[in-house]
């Protein structure tokens, strides 16, 4: 029978006799007199067998070595009493329903994830895990109406920042954001938050050092109120990678003296950090 006979037999194209012909699943057959591939009954049983344990999910790949096995274990004795030092078919078999039922407990927990995002209205594209920060941040967002000297996500860069943050960030780094952020509201900060922002976004990038330092002691006296929800080891360790990218692009949209304030902020609340460990 020629390719197109064969194929609409076995329930597959043509393309993929050809492919299996290319990785040397399928022995090609000799042609005839006018050029074209004449298969033969047993090419439509290997094609067929080779459909059965695709289609139980053996990759391409292992289905000649599961073949071989089959047909040693259904050979004559002088078969079944060769040597042989791959796994048998029962083994390929059982090493298969273990993967399928781990894919099947990935697939689980899939949709148990996929099942509390959709009734908390989670946002798909970012970790589960980030979702108490980000409405959190989202929540002081709503109330305060101002972009945020702690980088909130208001502004473009700090949106940018901030989805980064959402998948780099530990789970730790991220449980510390959603406290700090949700005690501000419910300490009743937001008003002092907006302040505090309105004051380092209208400062001058030629801001005197009267103006910029009584800038950082009032970032200061703030963040000192929250001091409590802040977890010293995130503070005390050197910075990884993805925080120096995230400081670089938060700071894109600060001025020279509101970057200057940032940074004597957070280096003196390092250190009070530090002596309190």
């Amino acid at each position: 029978m020629r390719s197109n006979e064969l194929a609409k037999l076995a329930g597959v194209t043509t393309r993929t006799l050809r492919h299996y012909h290319a990785i040397g699943l399928l022995e090609e057959p000799p042609r005839s007199a006018n050029g074209y591939r004449d298969y033969d009954a047993a090419a439509l049983l290997r094609v067929l067998r080779i459909r059965q344990l695709a289609s139980l999910g053996f990759h391409l790949d292992q289905v000649a070595g599961m073949l071989d096995e089959l047909d040693a274990e259904r050979g004559t004795d002088a078969v079944r009493a060769a040597p042989h030092d791959g796994p048998r078919a029962d083994e390929l078999l059982a090493e298969l329903d273990a993967a399928l039922e781990s894919r099947i407990e990935d697939l689980r927990r899939q949709r148990a994830l996929i099942a509390r995002l959709r009734a908390h209205d989670l946002a798909a594209d970012f970790p589960e895990r980030a979702a108490g920060a980000l409405a959190a941040m989202d929540r002081l967002a709503r109330l305060s109406d101002v972009p945020g000297f702690m980088s909130v996500a208001f502004s473009d860069a700090d949106r940018l920042a901030m989805g980064i943050a959402a998948h780099l960030y530990t789970e730790e780094e991220l449980a510390e954001i959603e406290r700090v952020f949700t005690a501000i509201v419910e300490r009743g900060m937001v008003g002092e938050y907006r302040r505090v922002s309105v004051l380092v976004n209208d400062l001058p990038t030629d801001a005197d050092e009267p103006a910029r330092s009584e800038a950082v002691a009032t970032c200061l006296g703030f963040l000192e109120q929250l001091s409590d929800c802040f977890a010293p080891g995130n503070w005390l360790r050197e910075d990884k990678d993805y925080e120096l990218l995230l400081d670089r692009t938060a700071s894109a949209a600060f001025n020279g003296a509101q970057i200057d304030v940032s940074n004597r902020v957070f280096e003196e609340f390092a250190r009070r950090m530090e002596a309190r460990a």
